[in-house]
């Protein structure tokens, strides 16, 4: 059985491409620009990238980062609509279309890897999502990341 991110890159589905990663949108994507930083290399860890992986791969961030802040995000999305991966695809490009963020460039990021099976992995090839952020688009931005554990988000509440 193959693995999705190899064919997609055997496909030249990216927009961005280097020595050592490639990336692409992220077809069932939580914001508008939602990317994914993937290395050419066939590996599942990010313990796993090789001297020269490791020290490219923050180049590769920033250069997908450059990219991302250039892209039509309703053209983007209204393409993946009229030729979408799957019903699945389709309905999560158009909720991009009513997105806050649609018509803007990113504020921020949040930047991460589901490192593992239980951390939400799965697809066994490494891949670091990026995922712009744009002012409004939640209620409670405090504590980031740390949301993804029901009720561990803002850590400030009650003591500030």
């Amino acid at each position: 059985m193959g693995c999705v991110f190899c064919e997609i890159y055997e496909k030249e589905e990216f927009f961005y491409d280097d020595k050592y990663f490639f990336a692409r949108f992220d077809k069932l994507p939580v914001s508008p620009g939602h990317a994914e930083l993937i290395p050419k290399r066939h590996f599942a860890s990010l313990f796993d990238l090789t001297k020269g992986e490791s020290e490219n791969w923050h180049h590769s961030l920033r250069n997908t980062i450059r990219c991302i802040k250039e892209i039509n995000f309703k053209q983007l999305y209204q393409e993946f609509i009229d030729s979408p991966l799957n019903d699945k695809s389709a309905e999560f490009c158009k909720k991009m279309l009513s997105h806050i963020g649609i018509e803007k460039k990113p504020d921020a990021y949040n930047i991460g890897v589901n490192e593992g099976e239980a951390a939400g992995r799965t697809i066994n090839h490494l891949h670091i999502h990026i995922i712009p952020r744009f002012f409004g688009d939640v209620e409670d931005y405090v504590g980031g990341v740390r949301h993804i554990i029901p009720g561990m988000g803002n850590y400030k509440k009650g003591f500030l």
